[in-house]
């Protein structure tokens, strides 16, 4: 025998669903802006995508968001740290997929009193990787980012700016090899899995300071001049600052880091 009653109140909930579906409220997706050229000042607002030709910086206090990648073109500069020549501090910047650095680029993301002397710190998320293909430099501060950070080739030279990896939080992996630069560090930074430094040859002998780390996995450091130290990063420092922790093998140059 059929169940009449059952049909019946299962035509009823159908109904009612389609009735919420119809007429109830809809789930409004992030907005993703429109894709954006930048080429001088960059305004706060949303975009799906930025691209970096010529020179670009971040005003102070300025609230980005992409829900895409940023990609910064061949000898072109995002300047999020100095801007024209003054700190930028308290600026927003949140990308929803990937960095990118083109050859001979300059890379600035992330502003901190440490470096840039901004109060307050700049608030700069990357849900995906930073890539740098022989950038001329690049700048990583206070940052966060959910992926890998990697570079590979590039460097300023002897006579120039000074390649910062301080005070971020990389989730990922942290490749650095080829750089010839003036001075390289990785200070005050969380590196959740793997962190690999290769080649890397500096002007400064102060340089290849690897201080105050936390590094999750391993750490491999070979063919770095000079070799890896504290440097002058532990000068008026308070006792016990300095020394770096590997959750995993520490191998090659600092193996003994910690």
């Amino acid at each position: 025998m059929v169940n009449i009653t059952r049909f019946k109140v299962l035509g009823t909930l159908a109904a009612v669903g389609a009735l919420l579906l119809a007429g109830g409220p809809a789930m409004a997706a992030p907005p993703t802006g429109s894709a954006y050229t930048c080429s001088g000042q960059l305004p706060s607002g949303v975009y799906s995508s930025i691209t970096v030709v010529g020179e670009c910086d971040v005003p102070s206090g300025a609230v980005v968001t992409v829900s895409g990648n940023i990609t910064v073109t061949a000898g072109s500069a995002l300047r999020s740290t100095w801007g024209l020549d003054a700190p930028v501090p308290g600026a927003t910047i949140t990308v929803g997929h990937n960095v990118t650095g083109a050859p001979g680029s300059l890379v600035e993301l992330g502003c901190t009193m440490a470096h840039g002397n901004c109060d307050p710190a700049s608030t700069v998320l990357v849900k995906g990787n930073v890539t740098l293909d022989a950038v001329y430099d690049a700048a990583l501060n206070g940052i966060e980012v959910l992926g890998n950070v990697t570079s590979t080739g590039g460097g300023s030279g002897p006579n120039g700016f000074p390649f910062s990896v301080k005070d971020d939080h990389i989730h990922g992996n942290l490749t650095v090899s080829d750089l010839n630069g003036s001075w390289f560090g990785v200070i005050r930074t969380a590196v959740d899995h793997n962190t690999t430094l290769t080649n890397i040859t500096l002007s400064d002998p102060d340089g290849n300071e690897i201080v105050a780390d936390s590094f999750g996995h391993n750490l491999s450091c070979t063919g770095m001049s000079p070799a890896p130290q504290l440097g002058d990063a532990v000068v008026g420092a308070p006792p016990g600052y300095g020394p770096s922790t590997v959750g995993g093998k520490a191998t090659g140059q600092c193996s003994t880091v910690g």
